[in-house]
């Protein structure tokens, strides 16, 4: 199960929901009809609509402020094969944890991956957390199976 939003409150009357995600792919899940989790049971969403940086959303054709209100503080996972990725993508979520090497010289582990202006970074921890810019330039492999990433030029940043 991959975490794709948080459900912080709701919004009016008529059962939206008011969700905010940093998801990186939110193109296949944030659409009508897709199958979400929370707390381990199925939903649909029903509908959805931006409003400022949030999606207010309605699960289950619930139009009531009343039958949502145990989603208050809720994560949305999606299974990963519901996304209907290609073999050779991957999300970056999916990189945390994964050990980074450089010339088989093991730099440290992923610790989380943050957002700014540029694209995403990675923030590796060994002895000290020094931070990867996600780009071709630094990225050269990721293998998934292996909990791997592989990086070139990188000397610099740590």
């Amino acid at each position: 199960m991959i975490v794709v939003g948080h459900i912080t409150t709701t919004h009016g009357i008529k059962g939206e929901l008011k969700c905010y995600t940093d998801f990186s792919r939110q193109d296949l899940v944030f659409h009508e009809n897709q199958k979400v989790y929370i707390n381990g049971k199925e939903h649909i969403l029903t509908s959805l609509r931006t409003h400022k940086n949030h999606y207010l959303i309605t699960l289950d054709d619930l139009r009531d402020i009343n039958l949502v209100e145990d989603f208050r503080n809720q994560d949305i996972t999606v299974k990963r094969e519901d996304l209907k990725l290609d073999k050779e993508e991957y999300l970056i979520e999916e990189l945390e944890t994964c050990s980074v090497y450089e010339d088989e010289i093991y730099l440290g582990e992923i610790k989380e991956i943050g957002y700014n202006k540029s694209g995403y970074l990675l923030s590796v921890k060994k002895d000290k957390t020094f931070y990867i810019p996600f780009q071709d330039y630094f990225i050269k492999k990721v293998n998934l199976e292996e909990k791997k990433v592989t990086v070139q030029n990188t000397k610099g940043l740590w």
